[in-house]
């Protein structure tokens, strides 16, 4: 007993260090950003205590649905074209080709950059009287390409979910390429005897053996896509008319423009429990499938 309470002892203080760093940059400031949430407060003077009604505010705050419509739209038009151009680029990248070092390096280049410089680049592609696509538009006459989609309400949104999968793709694309190389090739060998077609071994093996890739692509990708702030603050700071806004941006604006930083708290903590609950929810459902079909 002695001996084992002295291990444990021993193993908690190297866990120490570390449990410190979590204690004091992730539980205080969620402990502190939950208590800001019930207070009506400008973060300079003294909050007052309103409860719940931050909250209460939320519900009937239509740009606060706004947000989350977005949201809703942002994950899925994000994630599946990100994981689908990324899949294919990795099959091809893993075979064995000329230069095949310097195409991943230029596929996986825009996840490396700033999203700062990302948005202030398309920025100036996008422009409908300058930019590289409004010219383009001039010479093949295609008219369309000079539209102004980031000051569209109703095209803002997708201008900006374009640029976040061009940025992205190279990301997902090496995560699948981590994942092909993993795989046995004794297998793909195997199904190459039997008379499977390259389409077969895509469906039927390669992309089940991925599964745990694809969970990690969608945990990461719905994380990400609910704290998407830079990208959409330089395209378009949320405009028009909050066409674009996103759960970090509508939260910023409340805290430093407006100064209601009590209300800005609250949206930080659904922004919070919306993204435990995704993950969670994502966990659950593929996670244990994946177990499931492990052990048959």
């Amino acid at each position: 007993m002695r001996r084992s309470l002295k291990e444990s002892s021993a193993g908690l203080l190297f866990l120490l260090p570390a449990l410190s760093l979590f204690a004091v940059f992730v539980v205080y400031p969620i402990v502190y950003n939950v208590q800001a949430s019930t207070l009506k407060w400008d973060g300079i003077n003294p909050g007052t205590s309103v409860g719940l009604g931050n909250y209460v505010q939320l519900l009937h705050d239509p740009i606060f649905m706004i947000t989350l419509r977005n949201s809703a739209l942002w994950i899925p038009l994000t994630l599946v074209p990100q994981a689908a151009v990324g899949f294919l680029l990795a099959l091809a990248l893993n075979r064995r080709l000329r230069a095949n070092t310097l195409y991943r390096a230029v596929f996986f280049v825009p996840a490396i950059l700033s999203a700062v410089v990302v948005g202030i680049v398309w920025s100036h592609i996008l422009d409908p009287f300058s930019g590289l696509l409004a010219a383009l538009g001039k010479v093949t006459g295609l008219t369309f390409l000079s539209a102004n989609y980031l000051s569209d309400p109703h095209t803002a949104i997708f201008g900006v979910i374009l640029v976040n999968v061009w940025m992205w793709t190279g990301f997902s694309m090496l995560f699948y390429l981590a994942g092909l190389q993993l795989i046995d090739r004794s297998v793909l060998e195997a199904a190459r005897i039997d008379g499977a077609s390259g389409f077969q071994t895509t469906v039927r093996i390669i992309l089940p053996l991925l599964k745990p890739t694809h969970l990690s692509l969608l945990l990461l990708g719905i994380i990400g896509s609910l704290k998407t702030f830079e990208l959409v603050y330089v395209l378009t700071g949320g405009g028009p008319n909050h066409a674009s806004e996103m759960l970090p941006t509508y939260a910023f604006q409340q805290a430093f423009p407006l100064q209601s930083v009590g209300y800005a708290s609250a949206i930080s903590v659904v922004l919070l429990v919306i993204a435990v609950a995704s993950s969670l929810i994502m966990v659950r459902a593929f996670g244990a499938g994946f177990i499931s079909s492990e052990e048959k």
